[in-house]
């Protein structure tokens, strides 16, 4: 499906905090792992161009049903509030996916993981991502309700981030003077704790929020 994105993004300094606050206007969807792929060609065509081709493996934390997708973006401007052309289709098989793009000539280039939780917030898709580096907030919708969204959150568009995650990993990395790693992930280790953490973490916030007695 072909669509136009409309975001803003922002970095998240207290996850627990924000959770709470969201869910008090909104409703939790799903918490779910993301494996995400990035693809290019040989002479980096897709680089040059400033646009994205990725595939991206989901597993749902609470009925571990996996799911794939597969989808081309770019970007039409990130001055302000950040609009990217997007095309995004299923597929049945993450591996499967991955031979088709190896015969037509696209090789792996980066990855990351991160944890995701999604909201829905009047008419836009608020979502929390845990990457191995931060926490970053993006909303999705429409100019108006973004801003109306995130008003409601009380975040400072001024503070907006027109970025992508993997540019503000380079940068975080950069300004640590740290060596940047072409695939940003947790380690088996860490990312079981942090499956185990976001699980807690969702338990007291629907505990204190009184909407939901388990998850």
């Amino acid at each position: 499906m072909m669509a136009e994105e409309i975001e803003l993004k922002f970095l998240v300094n207290d996850y627990q905090e924000m959770f709470n606050e969201i869910l008090a206007i909104g409703e939790h969807e799903k918490t779910a792992y993301e494996l995400t792929v990035m693809y290019d060609s040989k002479d980096r065509r897709l680089y040059a161009d400033d646009s994205r081709l990725r595939l991206r493996k989901i597993i749902d934390l609470e009925d571990d049903k996996e799911s794939c997708e597969l989808s081309y973006k770019k970007p039409k401007t990130r001055k302000g509030i950040k609009v990217e052309e997007e095309i995004e289709v299923g597929a049945s098989s993450f591996q499967e996916s991955e031979k088709i793009l190896a015969k037509l000539g696209y090789q792996s280039v980066s990855s990351y993981e991160r944890i995701r939780d999604t909201f829905n917030v009047d008419s836009c898709k608020v979502t929390i991502d845990n990457f191995p580096f931060a926490y970053i907030l993006e909303i999705e919708g429409n100019k108006l309700d973004i801003k109306k969204v995130a008003g409601k959150l009380g975040l400072n568009l001024s503070e907006n981030i027109t970025k992508s995650c993997d540019d503000i990993y380079a940068e975080m990395r950069k300004a640590s003077h740290k060596e940047v790693k072409k695939d940003i992930l947790f380690g088996n280790a860490s990312l079981q704790k942090q499956i185990a953490e976001r699980k807690n973490h969702r338990l007291r916030a629907y505990g204190h929020s009184g909407s939901r007695g388990e998850v």
